[in-house]
């Protein structure tokens, strides 16, 4: 399994509102979405490895790739 950083649109029905959201995804061996994390809080053992994920996220979400949405993952 292989993951990365993308950049996910979703729509909340209550509020009528369309966002983003910046999210760990996970593929199956064919290179299919298949899961993303809900949790989005950044972990590390010190400050410089919290640096260090900010600075992979932003990289994987400048890459040119289509922005994802729930259906991508049915």
């Amino acid at each position: 399994m292989t993951w990365n950083y993308r950049i996910i649109k979703n729509y909340s029905p209550e509020s009528d509102e369309t966002y983003y959201v910046l999210t760990e995804v996970f593929y199956d061996t064919t290179g299919k979405p298949m899961a993303y994390s809900d949790d989005n809080t950044i972990l590390g053992d010190d400050k410089e490895e919290i640096i260090r994920v900010l600075e992979m996220m932003l990289k994987d979400a400048k890459k040119d790739q289509p922005t994802l949405t729930p259906k991508d993952f049915e």
